[in-house]
This record gives C-alpha cells, sequence and structure tokens, in this order.
C-alpha cells in the first residue's frame, strides 16, 4: 500500500472514530413540548355538541392587569385548524415587536358550515347543481354571538374588534354572514376563495351579487373586506377571473367600503397564506400609525408619561379600543421599564417614577416591575419607598427563580434595600 493510501486510510479511521466518541457523548438530559397555545373544547347548548378550539393568548397575558383587552384573529373551519400554526406566528412576531397590538388567536374546527349553495358549475360537473349544505348557519350564528364571544370576554379579557380568516371551502359562513347577517366580525380575510364567489345563494346568482347588494345599503361602519387570491387559481379557469373582475367591479363602486383585492403572481392556492397575512396586517395597522420610538416621545417638551399617553389615547381612539403602551418588550428600548431607567439618567427621576408606577399598574404581577419603581425612588431619594418596593420584588421574584438565581438578584438589588 503506498504512503498516500495509508495515510488516508488512517484519516478516514480518526474521522469514523472521533464521529463514533461524539455520537456516544451526545445525550438528552431533558425534553418537553414548546407550547404556543392550548386546545379545548367548548361545550355548547346552542349546538349541543362540543366545539374544538385552538386559543393561542399575547405573550404577556399572564403578567397583564384588566387594564388591557385584546382584539381576536378567528380562523375557521378544517383550513383554520390546519394553518393555526402559521397565522399565530405571524401575530406573535408582529405584535412582540408592536407592529400590531397583541391579539388573541382562535381557530374553530367546524366553525364554517355552509349553507345551501348552488355552485353553478364551480367545481366543475356535479349530479348536482346544489352543494349540500350542513351545520346551520343560523344556530352556529347565535353560537358565536352569545356563546364564544362572550366565554372569550370572561376568560382571556377579549375585546369586540374580531376578524375572521376564510381560507377556500371554509369562506362559506363568513360569506354567508356578509350577506344575510348582522355582521359578526369587523375584519373579514377571504384567500383561495376565486371559485366560492361565483356560487350563489338562489340559481344564476352569484355571491358577488350578494355582497353587492347587501353591502351597497348605507352604513355607518362597513366591516374591511380583503379578497387574496393566488394567479395560480385564475390561470385554472376563465370563470375564476371573470369571478374576481365581478368582484371588484362592484365592490369597489361601493362608497365608503373599505375594501382591498390583491393577487399574487407566481403562487399557488395555498401559498399565499403568510403573504397576504402580511399585506392585511399592514394595511390594517401600518408602521405610520405603530412602531412607536417611546424616547423621541418623552424627549417632547411636557411630562413623560402624559405624552406617552397623549401618543396612546390618539391610537385607541382611532382603533376603538384601548391600546396601552407596552409595560415589557424583550430586547426593545420601546417599553416602559426601560423609559424609567432612562429618565433616571437624564435626572428626571420624579417622572420615572410616575412611569414606573403605570408599569406595576399594568403588570402587578411582575417583580421587575417593582425593581424598576424601587430604583426610581431610590434615584429621588426616597429611601423609605426604594425599600418597599424592592420587598415587593424580591417576594415575587421567589415565585420565578430557583434558589441559585434568586440568590443573585439579591446581590444586585442589595444597594436599593439596604
Amino acid at each position: 500500500m503506498s504512503v498516500l493510501k495509508s495515510i488516508k486510510s488512517f484519516s478516514l479511521f480518526i474521522l469514523l472514530s472521533v464521529s463514533m466518541l461524539c455520537e456516544a457523548a451526545v445525550t438528552v438530559s431533558d425534553q418537553s413540548p414548546v407550547v404556543i397555545g392550548k386546545e379545548l373544547l367548548l361545550k355548547s347548548e346552542i349546538l349541543n355538541k362540543e366545539i374544538p378550539l385552538k386559543i393561542s393568548l399575547p405573550s404577556n397575558f399572564t403578567l397583564s392587569s384588566e387594564h388591557h383587552t385584546y382584539p381576536v384573529i378567528f380562523i375557521v373551519g378544517k383550513h383554520g385548524h390546519q394553518y393555526f400554526h402559521t397565522v399565530n406566528g405571524i401575530v406573535k412576531h408582529l405584535a412582540d415587536v408592536e407592529r400590531m397590538p397583541e391579539t388573541i388567536v382562535v381557530s374553530i374546527d367546524g366553525g364554517s358550515p355552509s349553507p345551501d349553495i348552488y355552485h353553478n358549475n364551480m367545481f366543475g360537473n356535479q349530479p348536482s347543481n346544489k352543494w349540500p349544505s350542513w351545520g346551520e348557519p343560523d344556530m352556529y350564528h347565535q353560537f358565536y354571538q352569545d356563546e364564544l364571544f362572550p366565554f372569550l370576554e370572561k376568560q382571556y379579557r377579549a375585546n369586540n374588534k374580531r376578524s375572521v380568516v376564510a381560507i377556500s371551502t371554509s369562506s362559506f359562513f363568513p360569506l354567508n354572514n356578509l350577506i344575510h347577517d348582522k355582521h359578526l366580525f369587523d375584519t373579514y380575510i377571504f384567500l383561495a376563495a376565486a371559485d366560492i364567489i361565483g356560487m350563489g345563494h338562489t340559481p344564476n346568482k352569484t355571491m358577488v351579487d350578494g355582497l353587492a347588494a347587501r353591502l351597497s345599503k348605507s352604513s355607518k361602519v362597513n366591516p374591511l373586506i380583503f379578497f387574496m387570491v393566488a394567479d395560480d387559481d385564475l390561470k385554472k379557469q376563465k370563470k375564476y377571473q371573470t369571478n374576481v373582475d365581478k368582484l371588484k367591479s362592484k365592490l369597489s363602486q361601493i362608497e365608503g367600503l373599505p375594501f382591498t383585492l390583491r393577487i399574487y403572481d407566481n403562487e399557488g392556492h395555498y401559498d399565499t397564506l403568510i403573504k397576504a397575512m402580511l399585506d392585511v396586517l399592514e394595511i390594517k395597522y401600518p408602521k405610520s400609525l405603530w412602531s412607536a420610538k417611546y424616547r423621541d416621545i418623552v424627549a417632547k417638551p411636557g411630562n413623560a408619561l402624559k405624552n406617552l399617553d397623549k401618543y396612546f389615547d390618539q391610537l385607541s381612539q382611532h382603533y376603538g379600543f384601548a391600546i396601552l403602551p407596552r409595560a415589557t418588550r424583550w430586547n426593545s428600548v420601546n417599553r416602559l421599564g426601560f423609559i424609567s431607567t432612562y429618565l433616571i439618567r437624564q435626572n428626571r427621576a420624579a417622572e420615572a417614577i410616575e412611569v414606573a408606577q403605570r408599569y406595576t399598574k399594568y403588570q402587578p404581577k411582575s417583580w421587575q416591575a417593582y425593581e424598576s419603581l424601587a430604583k426610581a425612588y431610590e434615584a429621588n431619594n426616597n429611601r423609605e419607598h426604594a425599600i418597599e418596593n424592592a420587598n415587593v420584588a424580591l417576594k415575587l421574584a421567589k415565585n420565578e427563580y430557583d434558589k441559585k438565581r434568586l440568590n443573585q438578584y439579591i446581590k444586585s438589588i442589595t444597594p436599593t434595600i439596604k
């Protein structure tokens, strides 16, 4: 055997030996599931059955006070359960970076019943021109209104700002609701439904006709309507393109109707979901109104907390529910906790106390909030209140920290409580 071959053989032997040693050395010491929400069965007396729900709550829900209420995004039908994780991931990220309000996401299995529909050959040649109905939409409307919404309000502080995401055949119930009932939602988001809108409640009449007739009636407040479709769907059948053109023509003519139609190039039936949700949320929550720079706000003339309140009061008035400055955010200066520290550095300790007090009001179970308040009092030479709040912080920290981390925390806060 040549020297070169011997070296190669020896190198391969060493690599295999190291690989085997590495594999043997790597073990799993612990494992646990990553939880992004909860799944529950809601017993409905109206429907006389249990309805499976998936619910994801905002990141700071358990720490936040009753002053915080949350909009809800519903994803309905079998598509809701399929795409719950995707929609929830988008919403969680944008809410955590304050590009939209903290929001509850709910998927409802079976929550999109189908009324009697004439499919008008949108699904090709069928034995019957009727799409078989199921689920009694009127009963489901009552379930949403009288059971589901009150349950979410009571258990999770949901407010009355509700959006629905309806994909493909799961669009039947939301479309029916828009056409026939008092609107359950303030935002309707339809994806992959270019065929569905060509069907109708009566022969030779489409859902587009029904929508145009209903939405053209004068109303002080119209829902936001988004219709998002992949170009691949429109290429499949000319009649799908006709449906979309008709929708655009009829709904765009209705004065005061907030209607958005987007066609996505080079996309498939379900592929548009992420792009569509990002577009919808950007239109509904534009960056020009969000992504507040807290340091710029408190740098303006006047009191720091009053300046923050003024900004968020205007935002709340625009959207119709209370939007509060964030008490805490991961790795961001745009939060009350940082602003309190920032004001101390600016020799504005009295204002820092006000901001930290608001922090404890918004998150009364947070040791970090009381630590901020203790440090603000200390900076303002109020030792009695500094010690009082530092001890509250220690008490709350004991519920969160293990012994080692608690001792480390005690050392960090000792200068305040001595």
